[in-house]
Order: structure tokens, then sequence, then C-alpha cells
């Protein structure tokens, strides 16, 4: 994936303007919208020729998988009968909402364009949610459904990570981590506290957050294809 380049206009000198052109352009209504249209479009079409024309180079660190690049929408899978989930937060979270939703291929180019990511002049499609309140403060992140921790690590990108296997083949990522409270091999049950939510290089902006992902098959889905609607 090559990097952007800058690029420069050739602006018309004042005095060959039309008067009242741009007045009259800006005037219109259409206006605004067609230029954030354009602008999504041309972003979704730069991570679209970003993965034809192979991998990106990675940065100091692996992200999750899937996560810098751009990957079928899968479509949302339901959970077996003996498999149920819950949103990865604790009773201190429940203020907490998705700020970045999963990236699908059959919403449209504005939807689409929320869940693009941009870091270090490349651009990436966003292969899980991200979770956070909107005071910015931190909360306790809790295991979506119980299983074995496959995975501890602090990632240069992500974070600290934490990974959980369950059955029917789904698997669980939970990122942007702070006091991790589990190791690799223990068994958790459903809504056990598993850390807090903090930060990470790869979703600045996004402040303080949890960055979870559901992989079923190796494949990513939609975490809110599995999860219940907020309420439930």
């Amino acid at each position: 994936m090559s990097d952007q380049k800058n690029q420069t206009q050739n602006l018309t000198p004042r005095s060959q303007k039309k008067p009242g052109f741009w007045k009259t352009l800006f005037a219109k209504r259409w206006t605004f919208p067609a230029i954030y249209l354009g602008a999504a479009a041309l972003i979704i079409g730069i991570v679209v020729a970003q993965t034809m024309n192979g991998t990106p180079k990675e940065p100091e660190a692996t992200p999750p998988s899937g996560t810098m690049t751009n990957t079928d929408n899968q479509d949302a899978l339901t959970t077996n009968a003996s498999q149920q989930w819950m949103w990865p937060i604790s009773t201190d979270g429940q203020e907490a909402a998705v700020t970045m939703k999963f990236y699908d291929q059959t919403k449209d180019e504005k939807t689409q364009a929320k869940s693009i990511i941009q870091y270090d002049n490349n651009f990436y499609t966003q292969n899980g949610v991200v979770i956070g309140r909107k005071d910015d403060k931190t909360f306790t992140v809790a295991a979506a459904a119980s299983g074995t921790v496959s995975r501890v690590e602090a990632d240069a990108l992500m974070g600290n990570v934490v990974v959980i296997k369950h059955d029917n083949g789904y698997e669980s990522y939970y990122a942007s981590l702070a006091d991790v409270e589990v190791k690799e091999g223990d068994k958790v049950v459903q809504s056990q506290p598993i850390a807090k939510s903090g930060n990470n290089r790869f979703e600045a902006d996004q402040k303080n957050h949890l960055h979870f992902e559901v992989m079923k098959d190796g494949k990513q889905v939609d975490p809110e294809s599995v999860l219940p609607k907020r309420g439930e």
C-alpha cells in the first residue's frame, strides 16, 4: 500500500473569476452534500485500491487479524442456542456506546466512510466495533461469553489485548485495555471482569475505549450481529 502524496492545486487568479461565482455555488442546497459524498467515495476508492495492490506495509507491530486489511463483509451470523452473548461491559459501562461500527460493504458510502480508520498515512477498514463513554471515563470490560483465554499480550498498536476462545468456533478479541486481570489458559465465565478500558495508538482519536471483535471459524463477524440489542 503506497503512502498518500500531497497534492497541489493550480488556483485560478482571483481577477479571472466571474463575480459572484462562489457565492452562487455555495448558495445551492445540494453543494455541501455533494462535496461530502464525493469525499466519502474518494476515501472508499483509495481503500479498495490499496487492498487490490496488496497487503499494506505493517507498522511496528501486527494489528488484530483482519483489522488492517479490507475483508469481505460476512453475512450476519446468529449464535447457537448454547452460546449466548452479552455486551462486553460491566455495570459501570452501561453508559458506554458504539462510537465506530464494523465496516460493511453492503452499506451506503456515507455509512462506510464512518468505519474507515486513517493511520500513518493509510486508510484501513474497521473490522470490529469501538465502545466508549461520552465523558471518556474508564469502564470495566467483561467477557462477552464463557470460554478459555487463549492469548494475552501487549501490542504496540492495539494496546493490551485479550483473546477468548468460545464454543462453536467463536473467538472474542478485546484490545485497548488497561489493568488486565486474566492470563493465558484461564477459564472465564460470561460477565467476568477481565480488564479496564484504555487507549491505543491505532485508534488514538477514540481516546479511552474498548476495541471489540468477534471471529467465527477464523473469519471476522460484525459483533453487533451476535450481541443482543441494547436493553434486552
